[in-house]
């Protein structure tokens, strides 16, 4: 699967890799505490810090799916509390939230047809999503099955949030 995304990209480019919105689901707490290095300020050696309430962190987990391009986030969507990914939701996602904000960002690559590149997770393999993909012209890139490898998201763009 390698070989074939690399001799794609030999064949096609910066082009290839401009068409690829990967798309993954993380778990996100409602509120993270802030890290010492994100309210660090520069103050004189007589200057009082000001002060700070300390929060805990929530026990509220919520599901998110995010949509990342080349360019950066192109869609999130947070799903209820409790909730989890089904066919029908990632669907719906697909279609009301990720299509409605590709077509006004990136028309070029609405028009070239784009490239999802997602895990093989139940819901993604769903006929219903493989109907809707296919309605739309998208592709799917090949994922291998149970592999070692992190997602995109995973390796580059969760930890940053």
């Amino acid at each position: 699967m390698a070989a074939e995304l690399l001799r794609r990209y030999e064949a096609e480019g910066e082009q290839f890799l401009n068409r690829i919105v990967a798309i993954d689901e993380t778990l996100i707490r409602d509120f993270e505490p802030e890290l010492k290095s994100q309210f660090s300020q520069w103050k004189h050696a007589t200057s009082l810090l000001p002060k700070k309430c300390r929060r805990q962190q929530s026990r509220v987990k919520l599901m998110m799916i995010m949509a990342y391009g080349k360019n950066g986030v192109i869609a999130t969507d947070r799903m209820p509390p409790g909730s989890t990914v089904t066919a029908a939701y990632y669907r719906k996602f697909l279609q009301d939230v990720l299509r409605s904000k590709i077509r006004p960002k990136m028309p070029a690559i609405f028009a070239a047809g784009v490239l999802i590149l997602h895990d093989n997770a139940r819901s993604h393999a769903s006929g219903a999503v493989s109907e809707i993909l296919e309605k739309y012209g998208w592709q799917v890139l090949p994922h291998p099955p149970h592999s070692p490898d992190m997602s995109p998201l995973d390796f580059d763009f969760f930890p940053k949030i």
